[in-house]
């Protein structure tokens, strides 16, 4: 028998991907706001305004995914990847996962023998979390 194993996501791993997104989308909008000022002749003072409204934007969108992930929970038992949320239970068999890789922002995707992706978002550790389910998928887990 093997102890279950649980994840979830934290809000420290959220708050620093927002961050870093935000700031590199408001530098590239003001790079390519400066360029289309510069090579239409339009005055500059557009420009960081509207970065900084299309960046709040994404900032926005990036809350309300937050918004609906922060209460997931992922476990890993019984030969199952099982998915908690508020809609209810999902469990998924580990002999359907074909891989497990990991993504920018502590992202895990576990990808399917039906080629559908299954992303786990917002882990403090996501290699460890991917290494530990591609161990769960090729054997039982050591206690």
């Amino acid at each position: 028998m093997t102890s279950r194993l649980s994840w979830a996501p934290q809000r420290a791993v959220f708050l620093r991907r927002a961050a870093v997104t935000a700031l590199f989308t408001f530098l590239a909008l003001l790079a390519v706001g400066f360029l289309l000022s510069f090579y239409t002749d339009l005055p500059f003072l557009w420009v960081i305004p509207t970065a900084l409204l299309l960046t709040a934007g994404f900032l926005f969108d990036d809350a309300l995914r937050w918004r609906a992930s922060k209460y997931d929970r992922w476990h890993l038992e019984g030969g199952h990847l099982i998915h908690e949320d508020g809609d209810g239970t999902a469990q998924l068999p580990l002999s359907e996962i074909d891989r497990v890789f990991t993504r920018f922002g502590g992202r895990v995707v576990v990808e399917l023998s039906s080629g559908q992706r299954i992303a786990i978002g917002y882990l403090p550790y996501p290699a460890k979390t991917a290494e530990t389910i591609e161990a769960a998928r090729r054997g039982p887990l050591a206690d």
